[in-house]
């Protein structure tokens, strides 16, 4: 590309000093050549003025005079040299001016002549010739072509600078540029371009950017799809491992039930997956208000029995007027999946379910009877995948309550509560 803009740029410039300077430097010539014709004749002319007077007295004029030492002057009467430097015989020149007229000629014999006519009003006495060396005039036509060519040589060599200093200022981001994308093509997902101040190639990079931190993102959250899907599907299908197990142990007139019961834990489950899929990859309708009721009749759904099985209970509270949330139904019903599993798991007696108004948020209360977590500080801290009591899940719960603009903290440790807090909607609650 850099070649291409450097030799566009000469083959540009090299034209328009053609078809500029080839009719610059023929009118020069033709300039030079004039002016020496001028001179030339303004010789003859002296020495015609001054030889008339000698003529018209019967007298023929011994010195004649130039208006420079390189012109040579010469009379001719009846074609015979009679005075001054020139040919024996009159040229062809002379022969013209012999006419009446003035008469000029640009190379005779390596030299540029003009003829003036000498007259006395009634008929031509002589002739006047004044002649100079043809090739000074070259040589000054030749001087100037020199000098116009190295103009345009010098002009050729500074469009040669200048276009190799714009082929650098725009192929460089270019070639950074597709670097960046084959990075990006390689996996690199930390690709950032530079500003180059070109404002095209600028748009290009920062959609270069863009992409590659959705790309990134998408990718980190499939990445991360298998570990979290780990934890969160490791207590339904232990359930629905169970729930089968206990089935092939029953009588055949209760089987019936027990696999229904297990077909409710397998749709559980595919929710379940559904809901860490979306979460990856971020496919949720946008500006949908959050389900409240139906998340909280499928929690009761869900945990009442599996904390019933424990000999324990599930207590839901529910005030009357609830802000509304724009927050994902997915990753609230994972979070508070993560504190129930966790009360039920690690903790003790009554497990409480609460959703209050508060204030500019809506916020759920997870709580029970047991002494609460020993490490408050590492509780959210995530740790391996193969961890084991509160672990990666209330690491991954937090990540999504923060990832819908949310926040999820331990509000009392003993009796552990935890709560999430979910940023309201500015629109009224219905009703």
């Amino acid at each position: 590309m850099r070649r291409r803009i450097v030799g566009l740029s000469l083959l540009a410039a090299v034209l328009a000093i053609t078809l500029f300077g080839v009719p610059l430097a023929y009118g020069a010539s033709q300039y030079l050549l004039g002016d020496e014709r001028t001179e030339v004749e303004q010789s003859a002319d002296v020495g015609a003025i001054a030889a008339a007077v000698d003529l018209v007295r019967g007298r023929t004029p011994t010195h004649l005079h130039a208006l420079r030492d390189d012109i040579t002057v010469a009379l001719y009467v009846d074609g015979a040299l009679r005075s001054g430097s020139g040919p024996p015989r009159q040229d062809g020149v002379v022969r013209r001016a012999a006419g009446g007229e003035v008469a000029s000629a640009d190379d005779v014999d390596g030299q540029l002549v003009v003829a003036v006519p000498v007259t006395d009003g009634a008929g031509v006495l002589g002739v006047v010739r004044a002649a100079s060396d043809y090739s000074a005039v070259r040589l000054r036509i030749v001087s100037a072509w020199g000098s116009m060519l190295a103009l345009g040589l010098g002009a050729v060599l500074v469009t040669w600078l200048l276009a190799r200093r714009q082929a650098r200022r725009l192929a460089g981001p270019l070639e950074a540029l597709a670097a960046s994308a084959q990075r990006l093509g390689n996996g690199d997902f930390s690709v950032r371009t530079t500003p180059s101040d070109i404002p095209e190639i600028d748009a290009a990079g920062d959609a270069l950017t863009t992409t590659a931190r959705r790309i990134g993102e998408l990718v980190r959250r499939e990445r991360a799809f298998s570990a979290d899907a780990s934890h969160q599907l490791r207590t339904p299908l232990t359930g629905l491992r169970l729930e089968l197990e206990t089935a092939l142990e029953l009588p055949p007139d209760r089987q019936r039930a027990a696999l229904a019961a297990a077909i409710g834990s397998a749709d559980r489950l595919q929710r379940t997956i559904e809901d860490l899929l979306e979460l990856a990859r971020d496919t949720r309708p946008q500006g949908a208000l959050l389900p409240t009721a139906d998340l909280l009749a499928e929690w009761t759904a869900v945990w009442a029995p599996v904390l019933a099985a424990q000999g324990r209970a599930l207590q839901v509270h529910v005030e009357d007027q609830l802000p509304e949330s724009r927050a994902s139904a997915a990753a609230v019903r994972q979070v508070v999946a993560v504190l129930l599993d966790n009360a039920a798991t690690h903790g003790a007696g009554t497990v409480s379910l609460a959703v209050r108004d508060a204030g500019a948020a809506l916020a759920v209360d997870v709580g029970d009877e047991g002494a609460g977590p020993a490490d408050v500080e590492a509780l959210f801290r995530r740790r391996a995948e193969s961890a084991t009591g509160h672990g990666i899940g209330l690491a991954l719960a937090r990540s999504l309550a923060e990832a819908e603009g949310g926040r999820l903290g331990l509000t009392r440790a003993r009796p552990p509560l935890f709560t999430l807090l979910l940023p309201a909607t500015a629109e009224p609650p219905p009703g």
